[in-house]
């Protein structure tokens, strides 16, 4: 089975699996919380430690390398007076060393109160591949999709 998008490879039944494969699962679907740990508690070398060198990163801010777009998604969760990335439905797809980990998040960016910007609350995919090395489990590529976003009405 070769790892892609298609919804169907999560599609039941479900059949146990045995206690490497619920290893590996739980190994690389703890990255994504890594990322998110790294990033609330402004932490930028342990919100890298998710990824592997070279990894390809997809979203907001464009396409670009890790070492390129990282600092950018970094510096925008900084410029908010907290953060809160709260991780929920996770799909994990195995295939040897390599997995497919899609992660539903909710990400929480809270102004400071003296600041110009507002509060904006985010809806949010991670579609991370994954690959196991030597040391463990690292993204090797990440799409970010944003499913929907909400920021405060304005007071009229």
């Amino acid at each position: 089975m070769s790892l892609n998008d298609d919804l169907r490879q999560w599609k039941g039944p479900f059949a146990s699996p045995g206690p490497a494969e619920l290893a590996d699962r739980l190994a690389a679907s703890q990255l994504v919380k890594i990322y998110a740990l790294g990033i609330d508690m402004r932490d930028y070398d342990l919100c890298r430690s998710a990824f592997a060198e070279g990894a390809q990163m997809v979203g907001t801010h464009g396409s670009a390398l890790i070492e390129k777009y990282l600092p950018k998604v970094y510096e925008g969760a900084a410029g908010f007076a907290a953060t809160q990335h709260n991780i929920t439905n996770q799909h994990v797809t195995l295939d040897g060393d390599d997995a497919l980990v899609w992660s539903y998040a909710i990400a929480v960016h809270k102004a400071a109160p003296d600041s110009e910007r507002t509060d904006l609350t985010m809806g949010v995919q991670y579609r991370d591949t994954c690959r196991r090395f030597p040391d463990g489990w690292l993204i090797t590529a990440r799409t970010v999709v944003v499913q929907w976003t909400e920021r405060p009405r304005s007071a009229e």
